[in-house]
C-alpha cells in the first residue's frame, strides 16, 4: 500500500519519501511541498462533484488570502483535483504534522470562531460549478413534534416504560419547548443560504498554527453561518462541559472575522438548543419496534439529555 500511495503522489507532481497511515488516509513527506494527505474514496459521480466542490471553495479561499487550509494538489496530467484509478478516486491534499485543536482552550476556540468568520465573509454569495455532499435533512420541528408527541400518548396509553421509555419521557418533556422555539423562527432568516458552512468543525479537522488550519471539507456545502458557530459551541461544551465562555465573547470574535454578520441570539439560541440527536435517536429507536434497548442506544439518549442541561446552564451565562 505504501508503494502505490507513493506512486499516486508521483502523479501529482510529488515525490513522497514516507507513508504513515492516519485516520483519513496516508500522510507522507515529500522532498517538493513537505507533508501531504493521499486519501482514496469510491469513483461515483456524487464523490467526483463533491471533489471537485471541495476543490473550488478551497481555491476561492486561497485566492482571497485565506491560505491556512489542506489545499488540494492537481493531477500533472488534466490538472484535476482528484485522479481515478481500478474503481477509487485519489486526492492528494497539504498534510499538517502539528496539533489539533483543543476547544476546551479558550484562547484556542475563539481563535477559530475568528478565523471561521473570515471564510464565511470570503464566501458570501459565490456559487461553485461542483456539487457539495448530499446531507441527510435534520427533521422538520413540526414533523418532529407530530412523531414524538404520538409516542409519548401510546406509552401513556400503555402505562408500562422500559428504561429507554422513561429516558425519552424525561428527555421529551425538556426537549418539546425548544422544538417547539426552532419552528417559530421566520422562514426569512432560515432561508439565509449564501455562504460556505465547513460542517464538520471537529478538532481532529482544526490544527493549530500561528493561525487555525482547516482542514477537511467534505462535509462542506451552501447554508447559514451561524450553522458552524453553532456546532463550534457544541463541540465547546461537549470538550469543556461546565463552560463558562459567554455568548458574549464568542460573537465578539466572529465579528473579528465577518463585521457584518447579523448575529440574532434568538436565532442562536434556538439553533443550538433544537434536539436534532435526540429526535434522530427516538425516531430510529422506535421505528424499529423493539422489545428491549441496546445499551448503545441508552448511552445516547442518556448523553441527549447530558448535553441539553449543559446548553441550558451555558445559556444562562
Amino acid at each position: 500500500m505504501e508503494t502505490h500511495t507513493k506512486y499516486i503522489a508521483s502523479l501529482f507532481g510529488l515525490t513522497a519519501k514516507n507513508a504513515n497511515r492516519e485516520k483519513f488516509g496516508f500522510l507522507c513527506e515529500t522532498e517538493e511541498q513537505g507533508f501531504v494527505l493521499v486519501q482514496k474514496t469510491i469513483a461515483t459521480d456524487e464523490n467526483s462533484e463533491n471533489i471537485l466542490f471541495q476543490h473550488q471553495v478551497k481555491e476561492h479561499l486561497y485566492k482571497k488570502g485565506f491560505t491556512q487550509i489542506d489545499r488540494f494538489f492537481v493531477t500533472e496530467q488534466g490538472g484535476t483535483p482528484c485522479l481515478k484509478s481500478s474503481g477509487d478516486l485519489f486526492t492528494v491534499a497539504r498534510g499538517f504534522n502539528k496539533p489539533k485543536a483543543d476547544y476546551a482552550q479558550k484562547d484556542q476556540l475563539l481563535a477559530v470562531v475568528a478565523e471561521l468568520g473570515k471564510i464565511h465573509k470570503i464566501s458570501e454569495g459565490v456559487k461553485f460549478d461542483g456539487e457539495p455532499k448530499k446531507r441527510r435533512e435534520a427533521t422538520s420541528p413540526e414533523k418532529a413534534l407530530g412523531l414524538l408527541s404520538s409516542q409519548k400518548k401510546k406509552l401513556m396509553k400503555a402505562g408500562r416504560f422500559s428504561e429507554f421509555d422513561m429516558i425519552f419521557l424525561k428527555a421529551y418533556e425538556k426537549f418539546e419547548p425548544y422544538i417547539q422555539a426552532w419552528g417559530g423562527i421566520p422562514k426569512d432568516v432560515l432561508g439565509n443560504n449564501n455562504y460556505i458552512c465547513h460542517n464538520l468543525l471537529k478538532e481532529e479537522n482544526i490544527f493549530m498554527e500561528d493561525k487555525p488550519i482547516f482542514t477537511n471539507f467534505v462535509a462542506a456545502s451552501y447554508g447559514h453561518y451561524l450553522t458552524d458557530l453553532v456546532y463550534l459551541v457544541k463541540r465547546y461544551l461537549k470538550a469543556e462541559p461546565q463552560g463558562d465562555l459567554p455568548m458574549a465573547d464568542i460573537f465578539e470574535a466572529y465579528k473579528k472575522g465577518h463585521p457584518e454578520a447579523l448575529l440574532d441570539q434568538d436565532f442562536f439560541k434556538a439553533k443550538l438548543m433544537y434536539p436534532d440527536k435526540f429526535i434522530k435517536v427516538a425516531k430510529e429507536f422506535y421505528s424499529k419496534n423493539r422489545s428491549f434497548a441496546p445499551k448503545a442506544y441508552l448511552t445516547q439518549m442518556e448523553e441527549c439529555l447530558e448535553r441539553g442541561i449543559a446548553l441550558e446552564n451555558y445559556l444562562q451565562l
